[in-house]
């Protein structure tokens, strides 16, 4: 398969989509961990995603089924796992807002990262920005002297860490594989480790709770489509900041439904956090207008 056309418009707009589902997802994830184990509820959103990727791929073509990265889908969906774990710890300590402004570290962690690992560098500003993206983060993890941050901040941190190793990842795999074949592998690898872990303390699903499990499978299967569609159409430098639009969300699900709005210090540090994001973002506009000019003038 050739490599998919690089088009930023149309990548941002996906990728702004896949927030919008994968935040609808979170609130279901949410409301399902106070009642059952982490991997329990990963294994439960997994199974829905992979049987409707599943029944996609024989409609729109069986050859979706094969990859050109074996080994790339299955130490991504090793780590997938353990990002999908964390994630759910996180909330089951945390509310969303906090949460998030904890997970905005992810798009920073990738700009850092882009250059040495993908050969896309950011530059030295926007690395500088990404740095100081983090000192909103520690506001947000509330350091003290007596017990600097809680199991729900450690486990958002190395959902973090997750996260981005899982991008970078994608980045590489989406230059042969198309969007459908690595959402595929990447829900039914975690979906299969999900089970094994989760079957010791397993628990029956109420009645009450299969529309939550379903809205879980529906919009996470959704959201990484969307998400894997626009990280196969332009860097991840450029389509990070856009993750910030989950705020947007986690306020609006969290005073409907729990009724809590973030406190000052949430805010202020999200709003660092996205602040040097936007810079990231506006950077790399900056860098990509100023080659092409230099290309018009060769």
């Amino acid at each position: 398969m050739s490599r998919v056309a690089q088009h930023s418009g149309r990548a941002i707009a996906l990728m702004m989509a896949g927030v919008c589902m994968l935040a609808l997802m979170d609130v279901a994830f949410k409301l399902l961990v106070a009642h059952y184990s982490s991997m329990q509820v990963v294994f439960l959103r997994c199974a829905v995603s992979a049987a409707v990727f599943f029944v996609w791929i024989l409609v729109t073509g069986r050859q979706q089924f094969k990859t050109a990265y074996p080994l790339g889908h299955l130490i991504r969906g090793i780590i997938g796992l353990g990002m999908l774990y964390t994630v759910g710890e996180c909330f089951r300590e945390l509310h969303l807002p906090d949460a998030y402004a904890i997970f905005f570290a992810a798009p920073l962690l990738i700009t850092l990262l882009a250059g040495p690992v993908l050969g896309e560098p950011a530059g030295p500003l926007r690395i500088l920005a990404a740095m100081a993206g983090f000192s909103g983060v520690l506001l947000v993890l509330k350091p003290t002297g007596a017990g600097w941050i809680s199991y729900g901040g450690v486990m958002g941190l190395l959902a973090v860490v997750c996260y981005a190793a899982t991008v970078m990842l994608l980045r590489r795999i989406g230059e042969k594989d198309n969007s459908v074949t690595i959402a595929f592998w990447f829900t039914a690898l975690i979906g299969v480790g999900s089970a094994f872990v989760a079957i010791p303390g397993w628990r029956d699903v109420a009645a009450e709770h299969w529309t939550l499990v379903a809205v879980l499978g529906v919009s996470g299967t959704l959201g990484q489509v969307a998400l894997t569609a626009a990280f196969r159409r332009a860097p991840v430098a450029v389509l990070a900041p856009f993750d910030y639009t989950h705020m947007i969300w986690a306020v609006i699900y969290s005073y409907l439904i729990w009724g809590f709005l973030p406190t000052g210090r949430t805010w202020v540090g999200a709003s660092i956090v996205v602040a040097s994001g936007l810079f990231v973002l506006y950077r790399e506009q900056r860098a990509k207008r100023r080659a092409r000019e230099a290309i018009g003038k060769a």
